[in-house]
């Protein structure tokens, strides 16, 4: 079966023990390394390419991220850095607030020269998110890493994932977005993520989803919560709705939802006919349809449990939903 690559952040989550108590409990978290945990989990090969600490957390999140079944093969340990942190708030229908603790960490250490090392045989996707985009280096270092994904025929994937609380130059923040749908096929956004995109292009969303198909995506996914899920090529337009459930934590919701519906598109290369790699995958609606279904499912059994790595499905947790 093909594999997945996730790159960039792996960090440590610090929610809150209890919605009564300034306690906190620090658990694994980070979204590329949420969406490589969740395809390991479902069952497949998975790979998580970042620099990780040599600090207590940097020692915890290997740990995490091996028991969970992911390939560290490609992480960097860092010696002098600390790991990244961030202290998230629950609302009452668990969705989140964050405040960021990451400065010079060691996630931020990773680059070419890690990127180069990468063996990408058997590497069937390419996934990231949009924090490696927030300074000048790690922006280059990322585009370097999807030229190397490209030329090695390597289907990519794009979850915008906005946190602009990271960002020091906000303005920076749509061209740089831009640049890299450009060079990726799949791109996931939530509904909150392509308003805010849109205005700040001054368009409508409809207008900024046009956009971004005219700059080369193959397929864009837009959730938006509880609402049904879209998936828009320039040939097609879905709309698919989402279980119904009653969320306590929606942290780590998305990253379960992406890896669901990318770890159905791998196995549809397996199992359907006519399906000969990852490229014809999304260009099939009813597959498309089918790995958007199954995401959903995995996205909300996450809501339905506290914390990231922990909360995210394996196959047969999905059989209730």
């Amino acid at each position: 079966m093909l594999s997945l690559l996730s790159y960039g952040e792996v960090l440590v989550d610090f929610l809150p023990s209890s919605s009564n108590t300034l306690a906190y409990t620090p658990l694994a978290g980070g979204a590329p390394a949420n969406v490589a945990v969740a395809f390991a989990k479902l069952g497949a090969p998975s790979y998580f390419a970042g620099g990780i600490s040599e600090d207590c957390f940097g020692s915890m999140l290997m740990k995490q991220l091996e028991h969970e079944g992911v390939n560290t093969t490609f992480v960097k340990r860092v010696k002098d850095a600390n790991t990244a942190l961030v202290l998230v708030s629950l609302d009452n229908s668990g969705e989140r607030t964050f405040n960021f603790y990451r400065h010079n960490t060691a996630d931020t250490k990773y680059g070419r020269t890690q990127v180069n090392e990468i063996n990408w045989q058997g590497i069937g996707i390419f996934h990231y998110c949009s924090n490696t985009l927030t300074e000048e280096s790690l922006y280059e270092d990322t585009l370097y890493a999807l030229k190397r994904a490209k030329e090695n025929q390597v289907l990519i994937s794009f979850d915008v994932n906005l946190r602009q609380q990271l960002w020091h130059e906000l303005t920076l923040l749509p061209e740089r977005v831009e640049a890299c749908i450009k060079q990726s096929d799949i791109i996931k956004l939530s509904r909150e993520e392509a308003e805010y995109l849109a205005q700040a292009k001054l368009v409508n969303v409809n207008s900024y989803i046009d956009h971004i198909l005219s700059l080369g995506a193959k397929l864009i996914v837009i959730t938006d919560g509880e609402n049904a899920v879209q998936a828009i090529s320039l040939k097609e337009s879905l709309t698919i709705n989402v279980p119904k459930i009653s969320p306590v934590d929606t942290t780590g919701a998305g990253d379960s939802f992406i890896s669901g519906f990318l770890f159905h598109l791998v196995h549809s290369v397996k199992n359907d006919k006519g399906t000969e790699t990852l490229f014809d995958a999304i260009k099939q609606i009813d597959g498309v349809k089918r790995a958007v279904s199954f995401g959903t499912k995995c996205g909300a059994f996450t809501c339905q449990k506290k914390g990231a790595f922990i909360a995210l499905p394996k196959i047969t947790d999905l059989n209730t939903l």
